[in-house]
């Protein structure tokens, strides 16, 4: 996305009255990014705002992969500091290591060696999806 694009959305991301305006934005965003868009996705993992973390964390999920693991748990953990359930978040990093299991375990069992106890409670947590059901 351009610049002007990337300003607009964040206005919208940003518009606490406009509860539609933000989503539709975050949707948007969703739709809209691409790969030369990490770093701003990235940036927006760091953000103070809950809402912004989550939006920008669908679209990294699916751009970056795996890669962005260890950032995406880190915001992830922030949103539960700040008292947010952040199920939308949740949900996205459960998709990302659902679409490669063994790999995703990989990166996970080396998260669990992190000096953060968020990322590694939150990798333990995310273990649990890189399960194979009983007869798959």
């Amino acid at each position: 996305m351009d610049a002007q694009a990337w300003k607009e959305l964040n206005e919208a991301l940003r518009d606490a009255r406009d509860a539609k305006r933000a989503a539709g934005a975050a949707r948007q965003l969703h739709e809209k990014a691409t790969a030369e868009d990490i770093p701003r996705l990235m940036e927006m993992l760091k953000d103070r705002d809950f809402f912004i973390r989550e939006a920008a964390a669908w679209p990294l999920a699916e751009l970056a992969g795996l890669g962005a693991l260890p950032q995406l748990l880190v915001a992830l953990q922030r949103t539960f500091d700040d008292g947010h359930d952040g199920d939308g978040f949740q949900t996205a990093l459960i998709e990302l290591v659902e679409l490669d299991k063994p790999a995703a375990r990989q990166v996970l069992n080396e998260l669990l060696k992190a000096g953060d106890k968020g990322i590694r409670e939150n990798a333990m947590w995310l273990l649990e999806f890189c399960e194979t059901a009983p007869g798959a």
